[in-house]
């Protein structure tokens, strides 16, 4: 990214003063300085609070702003609401670039807030004389390294530290600053193969908004997949122009999360960041002239940008048609799987004659192949075991002959992760075989062996999923992408 865009004071400063620092452990002020040093924070940092003295961590604490000598390119605010204008002054006295307030308590608490709002605007000039990220966010984070790196780190201006990360090509831009920190951490935890690009919480858009961000992200080439919690739209016309740009950039997506979406959502909305209420027409218009794929919660959010995160950094293709195919370990499981497919927009295609030639050999005479995609795995294995043939060889034909089916885009494969069954499943073939279809797992059986199978095969790019109706969802969006993009 170039050094004059807005959102490079945020995420590049060379000098941060942390106002609020604190000697507390249990205090933001003290985690936010911990998450900058714990992560390699190349620049330097100054602690700030009149009432402390001695040092935090290694580093001098100072009285006030105006006391350091150096240039100081980022302050991030941990302090009471109330004081907020005043070091602003000072700020600005010292030529501070941008204020990173993570302080609450401002359009969101009602007319004592908005007083505070006010006064900023008046301080700040209408924030010509310094930009402004906030407030009520939980800070900005930059991965450049993963955290099993020697040289790992990047910028972590948040007070939730993190210590467990890899680098990917996701960024979330979110006014949940639970997104930026608990709910962000439970998911690296959970898919350590997905790694995140920048975390950045925007709280309540009192200067900047999504709109610096997404622009800021949409040009970033590291960036694949752009994953937005909004409760309001700062400028619809310009969030609908840069989503359309999207529409023209390969390798490219953006997800929404829209909260605000009801009476009651707006009500907590506007308690939460001083969101005032949007019609639910005038989201879906904006939604749809934005030609972006729509999440309903959190969980599918973050599903859909491990999809096509995973979609992305693998070099897989999106399919054009939704022809996909189904093993099934039983009869149910395929007339489940069959509903699902058709209420998501797929079909089952018919395979190829030397796919069912193929098949037809491995099947028993009493229960030969369908013709089209959808196939019931376990009369194979019943034939397997009556002649004493390794299931894991026929499940591994099967699966390589269904793959290869130039009618097939995408397979679905219901597996029994569990010893009991790991018969069943050449797992080390699975984790190296390469083609650049979709493979997506539905993972059934104990906790502990779907944990473990699903990180080995996801190092190999294949998605894992334990309900089946989320496997095919995630495969439909990727199709509704193909569509907004229009691939030939």
């Amino acid at each position: 990214m170039s050094d004059n865009h807005v959102v490079d004071i945020f995420l590049n400063p060379k000098t941060v003063a942390v106002i609020g620092a604190s000697k507390n452990p249990r205090k933001g002020g003290y985690r936010i300085i911990n998450n900058l040093l714990t992560n390699n924070y190349k620049g330097k940092i100054f602690p700030i609070n009149p009432n402390s003295d001695g040092e935090v961590l290694g580093l001098k604490f100072n009285k006030s702003l105006l006391e350091i000598k150096e240039d100081i390119d980022l302050a991030i605010f941990y302090t009471p609401n109330s004081v907020v204008p005043d070091i602003l002054k000072d700020c600005i006295k010292k030529s501070v670039k941008g204020a990173l307030i993570e302080t609450a308590g401002f359009e969101e608490v009602g007319e004592r807030g908005l007083k505070l709002r006010d006064k900023i605007i008046e301080v700040t000039d209408n924030f010509s004389k310094i930009r402004i990220v906030g407030p009520n966010c939980m800070g900005l984070t930059k991965i450049d390294d993963d955290s099993e790196s020697e040289e790992k780190g990047g910028f972590f201006s948040g007070f939730g530290v993190f210590n467990n990360y890899k680098r990917g090509n996701i960024a979330i831009i979110t006014q949940s600053g639970m997104l930026n920190g608990g709910y962000l951490m439970n998911m690296m935890e959970n898919y350590p193969e997905m790694g995140i690009r920048y975390s950045l919480s925007i709280g309540n858009k009192m200067d900047l908004s999504e709109i610096e961000f997404l622009e800021y992200c949409i040009n970033d080439p590291s960036v694949n997949v752009i994953a937005l919690y909004l409760e309001s739209f700062k400028d619809p016309r310009k969030f609908i122009e840069l989503c359309k740009q999207v529409k023209t950039i390969p390798n490219k997506t953006i997800i929404l999360l829209k909260g605000g979406r009801t009476t009651l959502g707006q009500k907590a909305s506007s308690s939460h960041t001083g969101s005032l209420a949007e019609s639910k027409h005038l989201i879906q218009a904006i939604i749809k002239q934005a030609g972006i794929i729509q999440a309903e919660n959190l969980h599918d959010l973050f599903q859909f940008a491990r999809t096509f995160s995973m979609i992305y950094s693998s070099g897989k293709k999106l399919p054009k048609y939704g022809n996909v195919s189904m093993m099934a370990g039983s009869g149910g499981a395929g007339t489940i799987s069959a509903d699902l497919t058709m209420k998501y927009g797929l079909t089952f295609p018919i395979m190829e004659e030397k796919t069912y030639q193929v098949l037809k050999e491995l099947y028993p005479e009493w229960m030969p192949p369908n013709r089209f995609a959808l196939l019931d795995l376990f009369p194979t294995f019943e034939k397997a075991r009556m002649n004493n043939v390794s299931q894991k060889d026929v499940m591994t034909r099967i699966w390589k002959t269904v793959i290869d089916d130039s009618n097939v885009e995408g397979v679905f494969n219901m597996m029994f992760a569990s010893k009991r069954f790991s018969n069943r499943y050449d797992i080390d073939e699975m984790t190296h075989f390469k083609t650049d279809k979709i493979i997506f797992m539905w993972m059934v059986g104990d906790t502990e062996g779907i944990l473990h199978i699903s990180r080995l095969l996801n190092r190999n790019h294949i998605g894992t999923f334990t309900s089946i109706e989320e496997m095919i969802k995630n495969f439909s969006i990727l199709l509704q992408e193909s569509k907004n993009k229009r691939i030939p």
